[in-house]
């Protein structure tokens, strides 16, 4: 894997934990939080959208459909109430990171989902308890 995605990747949990360890320090954290976290989650389904669009036999109506479920997730989540906004961040989180798994075969996405997966889902709990 190209080592600017690693790069970018790992990055890409600055806010997550940037905002996690600044929930406190102003009102408007929460919400830089957990919009975030459902634009994150949009742009992991659109990595199967790519993946489906290049593939001629993922190329599929349901697929297609299926690529969207996070987008879906997290503009739901952000419709609900605290905690119900992160527990269905969670669950979209662990849901999708298990489905990337049974799809993507490639070890070192699979290494560094699991890493970001992992770091994001931790910063929501961390949310949650408090």
């Amino acid at each position: 894997m190209i080592r600017t995605a690693h790069w970018l990747g790992y990055a890409g949990l600055i806010p997550f934990i940037g905002l996690t360890l600044g929930m406190s320090l102003h009102p408007l954290t929460t919400v830089a939080f957990t919009t975030y976290s459902a634009v994150i989650l949009s742009f992991l389904g659109g990595i199967h959208w790519g993946v489906a669009l290049s593939r001629p036999e993922w190329s599929t109506p349901s697929r297609l459909c299926l690529c969207m479920l996070p987008s879906l997730l997290g503009w739901l989540a952000l419709l609900l109430p605290m905690p119900a906004t992160l527990i269905v961040l969670i669950g979209s989180y662990l849901s999708w990171w298990l489905w990337d798994r049974t799809q993507l075969d490639q070890p070192d996405y699979r290494r560094l989902r699991m890493h970001l997966t992992a770091v994001a889902v931790l910063c929501h709990l961390v949310w949650l308890a408090t």
